[in-house]
């Protein structure tokens, strides 16, 4: 029986039974894991606040190397990303990152990429505004880091490199159709060429500067039409946190 030991983010915490606690984390070193925290909903649990969705803790659990589901041992909080549960805008915003990610990634699956982009996100979800920005900063880059990237850089029928006026995007090719191809295939949606220049900005901007990204009037329709929809894709429904975010953007 090992003992595994690496950082992670607590991405659910559900009732198991009248005292424990089943922890879905998003580690480092080992990807998606899911942990029993036995007596962790007992009134002097030794965990204590390190279980809430959204910490980063240091993790310790046990168990043999191929099961679904592990014994925790400890959970030392290293952030715990409390300001995020002031501002019920981005508590919504943060647990709509962590739903992406349970989502799109399957158990036992390292992937330090992704580990570091949840991270990275709740970070400066906790120390800027621009919500909608950074959600669909995250949205094209965790499709990216998880091998459907969109194709952004040529047309994705003739591979032509030369896109001008308007553009053409097609879900089921995942990437941009130019102007002559388009009037051939057709298409799901279409948008200028600056659209296109600000979303290619969400795959290389600094994420700690997404709250500087401010999209023209309109145009944040159209980038939200193309990086959410292929999330939808991938994951086949829409997330529970999604309506909150909307209706509270709607409200502010």
């Amino acid at each position: 029986m090992g003992l595994y030991r690496t950082n992670a983010i607590v991405l659910r915490s559900i009732k198991l039974s009248e005292t424990d606690k089943l922890v879905t984390f998003m580690s480092e070193q080992f990807g998606k894991v899911k942990c029993v925290a036995r007596g962790a909903r007992k009134i002097k649990s030794r965990f204590a606040g390190s279980l809430e969705p959204m910490t980063h803790v240091y993790l310790i659990y046990f168990g043999k190397e191929n099961q679904q589901l592990f014994s925790l041992n400890n959970a030392d909080i290293i952030e715990s990303f409390h300001q995020l549960r002031e501002d019920f805008q981005k508590l919504y915003t943060g647990v709509y990152l962590n739903e992406l990610v349970d989502a799109m990634t399957v158990e036992m699956q390292e992937d330090k990429q992704i580990f570091q982009l949840l991270l990275d996100s709740l970070n400066a979800l906790q120390n800027q505004s621009g919500f909608e920005t950074l959600c669909r900063m995250f949205e094209i880059r965790l499709l990216s880091v998880s091998g459907h990237r969109p194709e952004l850089n040529h047309c994705a029928v003739c591979k032509t490199a030369k896109v001008n006026g308007w553009v053409g995007f097609s879900y089921a090719r995942r990437g941009i159709v130019c102007g002559h191809c388009m009037k051939q295939t057709g298409t799901e949606i279409k948008f200028t060429t600056g659209t296109l220049n600000y979303l290619r900005k969400l795959l290389t901007l600094d994420i700690n500067c997404s709250g500087r990204l401010k999209f023209p009037k309109g145009m944040d329709e159209e980038i939200e039409k193309i990086t959410h929809r292929l999330i939808l894709s991938h994951v086949g429904r829409e997330l529970k946190s999604y309506p909150f975010i909307k209706n509270m953007a709607a409200i502010g």
